[in-house]
């Protein structure tokens, strides 16, 4: 349930409208308060680390985050997660344990609701049932389809998209990239180097105007179509 507001700049958050508390009851609404918790996140901090027992569900309600995948040699970034989004909770009902690490990529604030309580609603309320499939279904095809995507991309391609779907995050054409040129390398399946060239290459062609991680995209009609076909 990801929903985000018109552009809401003030603190470069993107805030949801509708969350998935619409689909409960006043009294649902009122179980899930009293069996969760709300915890805060510094940037750079982890939520949850790969391998741990998934005991809650977990809401990001405010910030940002990168899920990614370690192993020995590296740690590959999935997707970014925004606030109204849960985190993992396809692992949640599934495998019982997180498949990826998450970290806050900026000042976060996650919900942690009893699992046996979502579970109870689940049961008890046929939309929320549905609209919790149905976003599973989004995100698990989005994430597949985002990974392949790219993998047929050249790099500046694979920038452009990113940073079209960072400009669908924050509702904006200005934002400030919650990525370092490593991360986005990560995400783009390109070298540092490439990644650093293709945003060269953009500014110098007028497409973004880039100070540090501040980014203003000024023509997206040029970036879509450098996503679209390069």
């Amino acid at each position: 349930m990801h929903f985000l507001t018109p552009e809401r700049m003030a603190n470069k958050l993107p805030l949801p409208v509708k969350t998935w508390y619409s689909y409960l009851t006043p009294l649902q609404h009122q179980q899930v308060m009293e069996h969760s918790s709300l915890v805060h996140f510094r940037k750079n901090e982890t939520i949850i680390k790969q391998g741990f027992v998934a005991g809650h569900i977990l809401y990001l309600e405010e910030g940002m985050a990168k899920l990614s995948v370690e192993d020995k040699e590296r740690s590959t970034v999935l997707k970014i997660v925004a606030p109204g989004s849960f985190i993992g909770l396809m692992c949640s009902f599934v495998k019982r344990t997180f498949d990826f690490t998450a970290e806050a990529i900026q000042p976060s604030t996650v919900r942690l609701v009893d699992r046996s309580i979502f579970e109870g609603l689940i049961h008890e309320n046929g939309d929320l049932a549905v609209a919790t499939v149905h976003k599973m279904s989004i995100d698990t095809s989005k994430m597949v389809h985002d990974l392949v995507h790219l993998s047929h991309k050249n790099a500046e391609g694979a920038v452009c998209t990113i940073l079209q779907q960072l400009s669908g995050i924050f509702d904006s054409m200005a934002f400030q990239i919650p990525l370092s040129r490593v991360e986005l390398a990560n995400i783009a399946g390109y070298s540092k180097e490439s990644v650093i060239n293709s945003l060269s290459a953009l500014q110098k062609d007028k497409i973004i105007e880039l100070s540090g991680k501040n980014l203003r995209i000024l023509d997206m009609k040029r970036l879509e179509m450098i996503a679209r076909h390069g």
